[in-house]
């Protein structure tokens, strides 16, 4: 009976998942200042501004005992700024070489489209 539960709990899981990325500056409302939703500015951080030149530096996936949410920091001449969004998240391999594990979370400093992480299909 456990392997069956095991087995049902592990499906649901997979199927429940999928992959994202953090917003692009370039090709969303990131380039006019703007948070796409469902993200939010972090409290803690500036507030985005419209500018050409900004680029993406880090996401972090912030754990505890479970993923709890993704943060991406972007920078641009006003300085740097975040972006969250809260949501379980799926926390990656220990062998993943994108994501390093650090105290509270893992962060990867790759490019954006290497920084890949696994949400919970929002409901």
């Amino acid at each position: 009976m456990k392997r069956f539960w095991t087995f049902f709990i592990s499906i649901f899981f997979t199927y429940s998942t999928y992959a994202s990325n953090c917003p692009d500056p370039e090709t969303t409302s990131l380039k006019w200042g703007e948070v796409p939703p469902p993200w939010v500015v972090s409290p803690y951080s500036q507030y985005p501004q419209a500018d050409d030149n900004t680029r993406f530096v880090r996401a972090n996936i912030l754990i505890a005992g479970i993923g709890r949410g993704v943060s991406c920091t972007y920078h641009n001449s006003a300085g740097d700024f975040t972006i969250f969004l809260e949501t379980a998240t799926k926390i990656p391999s220990r062998n993943d070489p994108n994501w390093i594990e650090v105290v509270g979370g893992f962060v990867c400093t790759q490019s954006l489209s290497q920084c890949q992480f696994s949400i919970a299909a929002l409901q």
